[in-house]
């Protein structure tokens, strides 16, 4: 099959794609419980004729498919499977049947396009050399995400992974199926503070008896904001929002703790590292002013996803020339939301494009992980080809 018919034979495949795309956004399964559709993955996957299934994890699926070209060099593809935690009130008719979960972040849709990648490549092995791995993920909304176990379970390897591609869909206004590409820092990392000011509860006529864990814990949130306003290069991006803050029952009496938690976000490690070592020079500080204790516990959580720029150019092309330069997008500039896909690459030293579909949207625009998402189904062919001609073009460079 030439490339060039690669977006024909992905729209021949909708039915099926939308079939199993509404299987699994019926019955969504959050992180590490995704036993049913892990199984409904194991068995497309055996339908189709891959060569070899493995189970690294108790959830999730990898699953490998051998050009008819001989030798040649290992691709991984990736879709993250798992749901979220979120009441769904998209009133489609294929609506979640299971109270308070919700494929509210498209991974019902990555799935099923990746299952219909894995389709066109069994049928047409003659087309490349060397091996693909498909990386059916878990837990890719839940820390610490499933990406980093499957490295740590060597999934990189045997045979040896020497390029990753993944996908995001995303509602846009854009023109449905548009595939979007931008080199370098794509996504920030993130890590979470969970802070506990621990001081001297008493009577809200007497504060000079007490140590108040309250006004410590707000200028504690104040001097955070700093980090990005005073310690970091204006140049660079740090987003850090308190996020909730808990303290205290009746309006006279000071509490003996207070509680709040944050989130902290950018593109660079080195400044990763300095922000939170700001946070605990800050949390010092604080205690040596108030007289309180403060308590942090950090969550490391993904690392900033980089596109590879040669890697993310020549897969560019490669989905141009099968679905059009009019489909292209460049991004001006880097998203601010994280994903665990970076652990494959930064964890290996792999080369990775991860690449974003616009999927429009049914109804009134809504961001991801929002109750009334639900992206338009027509964007899953221009999904598929773009991941089978990123795959072909890659192994046949």
């Amino acid at each position: 099959m030439k490339n060039l018919r690669l977006l024909d034979a992905a729209k021949a495949i909708f039915d099926e794609t939308v079939d199993i795309r509404r299987d699994i956004h019926r019955n969504p399964e959050i992180g590490r419980k995704e036993i049913r559709t892990t199984s409904l993955i194991k068995e497309k996957l055996q339908e189709y004729g891959v060569d070899e299934i493995q189970s690294p994890m108790p959830t999730g699926a990898v699953a490998l498919i051998k050009g008819a070209k001989g030798e040649g060099p290992c691709v991984a593809i990736r879709a993250d499977i798992d749901a979220l935690p979120v009441e769904e009130q998209t009133g489609l008719p294929f609506s979640s049947q299971i109270p308070g979960m919700m494929h509210a972040c498209g991974h019902d849709m990555h799935t099923a396009m990746l299952l219909g990648t894995v389709r066109l490549l069994c049928s047409n092995r003659d087309a490349f050399a060397g091996t693909v791995k498909v990386i059916f993920q878990p837990s890719e909304d839940t820390l610490p995400g499933g990406a980093k176990e499957l490295v740590e379970k060597g999934v990189m390897e045997n045979p040896h992974v020497d390029a990753i591609f993944g996908m995001h869909i995303m509602p846009d206004e854009a023109k449905v199926g548009q595939i979007a590409f931008h080199e370098g820092p794509l996504t920030t990392s993130v890590d979470l503070f969970d802070i506990t000011v621990k001081g001297k509860g008493g009577h809200g006529s007497t504060p000079h008896l007490t140590k108040d864990p309250i006004l410590a814990a707000c200028q504690m949130v104040t001097l955070l904001q700093q980090i990005p306003a005073r310690y970091i290069d204006p140049l660079e991006t740090v987003i850090f929002p308190v996020c909730s803050f808990h303290s205290g029952d009746a309006p006279n009496v000071i509490p003996n703790e207070a509680e709040f938690s944050g989130i902290a976000r950018s593109y660079l490690p080195e400044i990763r590292k300095q922000v939170t070592e700001q946070v605990f020079e800050i949390a010092k500080g604080v205690e040596a002013i108030s007289g309180a204790t403060v308590d942090i516990n950090h969550y490391d959580g993904y690392p900033a996803c980089f596109n590879d720029p040669e890697l993310t150019r020549a897969v560019r092309t490669s989905v141009s020339q099968v679905l059009g330069e009019d489909m292209i997008v460049d991004l001006e500039k880097p998203l601010s939301f994280s994903e665990d896909f970076s652990y494959f690459t930064e964890m290996t030293g792999t080369p990775g494009a991860y690449m974003f579909l616009y999927g429009g949207h049914e109804g009134e625009l809504v961001a991801l992980h929002n109750a009334k998402c639900a992206m338009k189904e027509e964007a899953m062919p221009y999904g598929i080809a773009a991941m089978t001609s990123a795959v072909i073009g890659y192994l046949n460079k």
